[in-house]
């Protein structure tokens, strides 16, 4: 029989979510037409009390300008304070923030930039299920029907700061307006007290050439190896990464070359995946009893995935802008999910993918923008008997060409990380109290006719003895075909 069982079932999930919106103002030396903006926005958590939990953040605008020099980039960095509630926030919780930019504006007016960005927040948080299962023993008469019950519990959570850096050579261009990085996680494992999670930074790095404007594309691999406590060989480990600063500088030699460093910040998060035996029933033969039980959620985690497809469609241009003739660059590509669902063993995703083409026109020589939006719905290739999926998606690639004078096709790339879990409910026996002994006159028999399907210990319950007099006593085997007649002879 086994000891007392304190089960704890851990998940991590997003307990609660808000909007900040934040505003920058940046004074202009020149007039200009606005023609692309992205913002990169960061958060970090400075107090945390029951129910809430505050955090400062800092939002970076990089807004692509035309002016009568031809393209520049105006640069501003505006700060912010807000808070989360929720109830599953309590003092000493290790919250996590996932901010993002749902919506990014700006707007020349009156010598200055405007700028305005949405900035929507998820706080994630190990939620916990626990039960303390009673140690029912034979020996006092009290059977029990036991139930193996598998679940994950958190044993570490850590958060380190990777630095990547890379480099492109033999570039054309005269001076590097901006630099925009996503970052993907793309496997993590788990070791004895380690783990490692690997991944891909996408950066573009938008600059300035002899022809007007080019960017320039960088796909970086990182390996973060973070101290884990309590990890081990079979542990399933969640990792989130995001990117906090991107600076791109471009270094003139005997030839031309774009060096990139970009800081991550890598959250992990470690279960270990446990499996124990618990009483979900007692009886007893000789006394009465009191059963104290309760439901109980566990959740099973597995290791998350990351998969890429691609989302294409045609954008046209609306007609009282120039016609087309080639495209410079895509900037601010971004996606939002609106939807995530599991059906018939598959993962379904629906949303957004946008950003801003900046294309050129020979026949006025001008620079001009056009801002998608794409929206996309399908499987993605994750195969699984879950119940539950969490996704995220980055954008890592997008590619445009000029189909017709007005009409652009358009083909995004786009990684999703998807983290399955399955949920159960089960009721366990917390605690069992032995009554008055059970009156019984002499020569009592018992007899029950077992079900399709009963098990020994269903058979034993409604005879009122031990599963091994049921055996002792009757000539059949279990599991019962139903129809059987079973007896017990009762000892008084």
């Amino acid at each position: 029989m086994p000891e007392n069982n304190n089960i704890k079932s851990d998940e991590l999930v997003s307990v609660a979510r808000g909007q900040a919106v934040v505003e920058a103002r940046q004074i202009l030396e020149r007039d200009c037409r606005v023609l692309s903006v992205t913002a990169n926005a960061t958060v970090a958590v400075s107090e945390v009390f029951t129910g809430e939990a505050r955090y400062t953040g800092k939002v970076r605008f990089d807004c692509i300008t035309l002016t009568e020099n031809g393209v520049e980039c105006v640069a501003a960095v505006a700060e912010f304070s807000d808070k989360i509630t929720s109830t599953d926030i309590a003092v000493g919780t290790d919250v996590v923030l996932v901010p993002e930019i749902i919506n990014c504006e700006a707007a020349a007016d009156g010598g200055a930039l405007k700028l305005v960005a949405v900035v929507d927040t998820s706080a994630l948080a190990v939620r916990g299920n626990s039960c303390a299962c009673a140690d029912v023993s034979a020996t006092d008469g009290i059977y029990a029907d036991f139930k193996q019950i598998e679940y994950c519990t958190v044993v570490c959570e850590k958060s380190e700061t990777a630095y990547v850096n890379d480099s492109l050579d033999n570039v054309k261009a005269n001076d590097v307006l901006c630099a925009t990085a996503r970052a993907v996680v793309t496997n993590v494992d788990c070791a004895d007290g380690e783990v490692k999670v690997a991944g891909t930074v996408y950066a573009s790095v938008l600059a300035r050439c002899d022809d007007g404007l080019t960017s320039f594309k960088l796909a970086t691999p990182f390996v973060k190896s973070i101290q884990a406590q309590g990890a081990a060989d079979g542990s399933v480990a969640l990792a989130n990464v995001a990117v906090t600063d991107a600076v791109a500088s471009l270094v003139a030699a005997e030839s031309s070359r774009i060096e990139l460093a970009v800081t991550l910040v890598v959250d992990t998060r470690v279960f270990a995946v446990c499996k124990t035996e618990a009483a979900c029933d007692v009886f007893c033969a000789d006394n009465e009893i009191e059963a104290k039980t309760a439901e109980l959620k566990t959740v099973c985690i597995e290791p998350q995935q990351t998969v890429t497809d691609i989302v294409d469609g045609q954008v046209k241009l609306d007609p009282e802008k120039p016609a087309a003739d080639n495209v410079l660059c895509v900037n601010g590509a971004s996606v939002t999910l609106g939807g995530v669902t599991v059906e018939n063993g598959r993962v379904n995703v629906e949303g957004l993918v946008g950003g801003d083409i900046v294309y050129y026109n020979a026949e006025k020589n001008t620079t001009d923008a056009l801002a998608f939006k794409l929206p996309f719905s399908m499987p993605l290739s994750v195969h699984t008997d879950a119940q539950k999926a969490d996704v995220s998606a980055v954008v890592t690639d997008v590619n445009v060409r000029v189909r017709r004078e007005s009409v652009f096709d358009v083909k995004a790339e786009i990684a999703f990380t998807v983290r399955l879990s399955t949920e159960t409910t089960v009721c366990v026996v917390e605690s069992v109290t032995v009554g008055e002994p059970i009156p019984r006159p002499d020569a009592t028999v018992i007899v029950h006719i077992a079900r399709a399907g009963e098990t020994l210990w269903q058979a034993a319950k409604a005879l009122c003895c031990s599963p091994d007099r049921v055996t002792e006593q009757n000539d059949c085997a279990a599991p019962f075909v139903g129809g059987e007649r079973l007896i017990n002879f009762c000892e008084k």
